[in-house]
């Protein structure tokens, strides 16, 4: 079975349905909100149009590219839709595909498969791979996430754990050596030794 394939809730193992919300809605708001600001280096508490943005897109029974571009708005004003030649963008090492309609084309796709219940995970890599707007990809990626949890009723307990802890699980549950082509140690040597000569380079932390 392909990584693809999997259900989303094989990624962190079997956890118990939310049955209603202990926690006020606006806590939850705010400590997403907060966590996912404080990932872009933003230091500060949340402001009111954030959690409004945010609660307004957890609103939505269907995404549209449309909430997205609301939601974006907010989050960052000057961001915009990539949706027109030459509106590319780089990011460290990862160059996403050149600006154009395809953009929207393919976000459009995305969203359609999020409506069929796509992994949460899988969607996020695929979101952030294709950077579909200017600046604010990180927070609205994660609000896209967070819209898939609400939606398999596990917003409680994403919001506990929080956007790193939870997909730092995800990650972990989804790479499977096999199917990746990595090699799969099994000698005495340990990777990452000098001696080992599949030892990949080190490198700086970014």
């Amino acid at each position: 079975m392909s990584s693809s394939s999997r259900a989303s809730s094989d990624r962190e193992g079997p956890q118990p349905r939310d049955q209603g919300l202990s926690t006020p809605l606006e806590s939850l708001f705010d400590f997403f909100v907060r966590e996912s600001n404080r990932i872009e280096g933003i230091n500060r508490d949340p402001l009111p149009a954030e959690l409004s943005a945010l609660g307004d897109l957890l609103d939505r029974d269907h995404l549209m590219v449309v909430d997205l571009v609301r939601f974006v708005s907010v989050m960052q004003p000057d961001a915009r839709l990539r949706n027109v030649v030459g509106r590319n963008v780089y990011v460290g090492d990862h160059v996403p595909p050149p600006g154009g309609p395809e953009i929207e084309l393919e976000l459009m796709a995305l969203l359609s498969d999020v409506a069929a219940s796509a992994d949460p995970w899988l969607i996020h890599q695929r979101y952030e791979h294709l950077h579909p707007f200017t600046d604010g990809n990180g927070r609205s990626g994660r609000a896209l996430w967070l819209w898939q949890m609400v939606r398999q009723r596990r917003a409680s307990y994403a919001v506990r754990m929080g956007f790193l802890h939870l997909f730092y699980y995800q990650s972990l549950s989804a790479w499977h050596p096999a199917e990746s082509g990595a090699d799969d140690h099994t000698g005495s040597e340990a990777p990452g030794s000098k001696t080992n000569p599949k030892s990949p380079p080190q490198q700086e932390e970014g």
